[in-house]
């Protein structure tokens, strides 16, 4: 009996020393970010030193396959655009808005080849536009059209993502093209397209960080999130007063020509925002717009897809480095 006794008492103890290693391991937060971008400013700000928890970044091209990476569970927060939320909280995603940040709206344009005649807007209508479907490249299309008296039956919308919208108008199968950063400034740079027209007054200047609701529900995953957030706001203070060591961080980490990365920074400015009332109307009068066009489905209430519970400690961190700067 007694060898058996000790065998037990020992499984036992084994057991437990497992559970105490399991315990103290590290949360993880899984991270996805379009481009890498926001990640970049944590880590050249030094933001991402000496966390309790690790962060896992995995990259994309656009806002789109963050959000369904998010729906599948694959990742724990992912950092997007305004627009693309829409349609997956449309769809019912366990998804929650809990952090915001702005940028220029003038650097999500409307641009031609070099060597188009189009002037304007106007002189669009017949020709063929590139945009991402669902994204800010469709919406400021359709803002621009209707601002313009014309609506997306006087053009052809062509739905492609911004690797293939920038190659299509190289190579003349589209007139027009709605980029982003940082493929607004490529375009100018390297292809020598021209802006002929761009957000101010269309876009909401807002993107967001999204958590999945199986991450917010896990205590200590949640308590991570919000101190990333904290960072990131930091980090975004820091790229604004450091613009040529961001432009070296994101030219480093996503491999692009340091002038595009420099207009990017310059002309982006990118800011924390606090997650509030403010944030959710803009995203509100986004899908009243897009059901007006037909692009959503039905009308949304989007109350439900933010979170604010995070939002005090980012709003603090903000205040507190605009005061530092101020001094």
């Amino acid at each position: 009996m007694f060898p058996f006794r000790f065998t037990t008492v020992s499984l036992l103890a084994a057991l437990s020393f497992s559970s105490l290693l399991q315990a103290a391991e590290p949360v993880t937060i899984r991270l996805g970010d379009v481009k890498g971008d926001r990640y970049a400013s944590l880590r050249a700000s030094g933001e991402l030193e000496n966390l309790d928890y690790k962060v896992e970044l995995t990259p994309f091209a656009a806002g789109a396959p963050v959000l369904e990476a998010l729906n599948a569970n694959a990742l724990d927060v992912g950092f997007t655009g305004d627009i693309p939320f829409l349609f997956v909280h449309a769809a019912g995603a366990q998804l929650k808005a809990v952090g915001a940040w702005r940028y220029n709206t003038e650097t999500v344009a409307l641009v031609v080849p070099k060597d188009s005649g189009a002037q304007g807007v106007a002189d669009l209508k017949g020709k063929r536009i590139a945009v991402n479907r669902g994204g800010w490249g469709h919406f400021l299309a359709l803002g621009l059209l209707e601002k313009n008296g014309l609506t997306d039956k006087d053009v052809t919308f062509s739905f492609l993502g911004p690797v293939d919208g920038r190659a299509a108008l190289v190579r003349g199968s589209v007139d027009a093209w709605v980029p982003w950063e940082p493929y607004t400034s490529n375009a100018i740079l390297i292809d020598g397209a021209r802006v002929i027209a761009d957000g101010r007054g269309i876009m909401s200047g807002y993107s967001y960080a999204l958590a999945s609701d199986k991450a917010l529900a896990d205590a200590d995953k949640k308590a991570a999130i919000g101190d990333l957030l904290v960072r990131l706001a930091k980090a975004q203070q820091w790229a604004l007063a450091h613009p040529q060591q961001m432009a070296d961080a994101l030219s480093e980490d996503l491999n692009i020509p340091q002038n595009v990365a420099r207009r990017w920074v310059e002309e982006a400015r990118i800011q924390p925002a606090s997650l509030d009332e403010e944030v959710a109307t803009s995203l509100q009068k986004a899908a009243d717009f897009f059901h007006r066009h037909g692009v959503l489905p039905k009308k949304l209430d989007v109350q439900q897809a933010f979170d604010f519970s995070l939002a005090g400690d980012v709003r603090k961190a903000i205040a507190e480095d605009q005061s530092q700067a101020a001094r």
